[in-house]
């Protein structure tokens, strides 16, 4: 007599995994410096330069001197001549009491004197340096006040994302159990 068997077929669950990896997503913005520049000044102060030039002496000697000077000129001359007069009348009265020599005095100083000319000295001693030129150069003051440089940097942090990864379990195989009798006659009583 045959005795059944009974075969068991057990077979295991089977997982497969899907990934996705995950990513980061990194970004740094640029930093701004922000510089502010104060710019550096130059003053400059300076005085006029002077040319003076001085030609009364040239349009004196030409005769055309100013009023007040020609007037102080020929008043000047006037002294002169009168000394000048007064001298020459004192010698011609030494020459009047000089009776002892030989001679007319009076007709001689009365000849000399009709002939004698007597300028008035109104016009300047010409010169080839009549005409006086003074210059003067101003002063260059510079004063440099130098300027500067600020900086005022703004730093970003750096943006960082992060998008996760995902996990996708999924059933390659389901698990079981098979049983199976070999021999066919089961329902028989032994």
């Amino acid at each position: 007599m045959q005795v059944p068997r009974i075969q068991i077929q057990q077979g295991f669950s089977r997982l497969a995994l899907e990934t996705t990896k995950g990513q980061w997503s990194i970004e740094q913005p640029r930093p701004s410096l922000n510089l502010h520049q104060e710019p550096g000044k130059l003053e400059m102060e300076r005085s006029r330069p002077t040319l003076e030039i001085d030609a009364r002496k040239a349009w004196s000697a030409l005769g055309k001197a100013k009023f007040d000077e020609f007037t102080d000129r020929v008043s000047q001359s006037s002294l002169e001549s009168s000394m000048q007069n007064v001298a020459e009348i004192a010698q011609a009265g030494d020459r009047m009491m000089a009776f002892h020599q030989p001679g007319n005095a009076f007709a001689e100083i009365a000849r000399q004197n009709a002939l004698k000319d007597r300028p008035i000295q109104f016009m300047g001693p010409p010169d080839y340096d009549n005409v006086d030129v003074t210059f003067t150069p101003g002063s260059l003051n510079m004063n440099y006040l130098p300027g500067g440089v600020s900086a005022d940097p703004v730093i970003r942090k750096p943006v960082v994302d992060y998008y996760p990864g995902k996990v996708n379990p999924y059933l390659i195989q389901k698990n079981f159990i098979f049983m199976t009798a070999t021999n066919r006659h089961l329902d028989e009583v032994v």
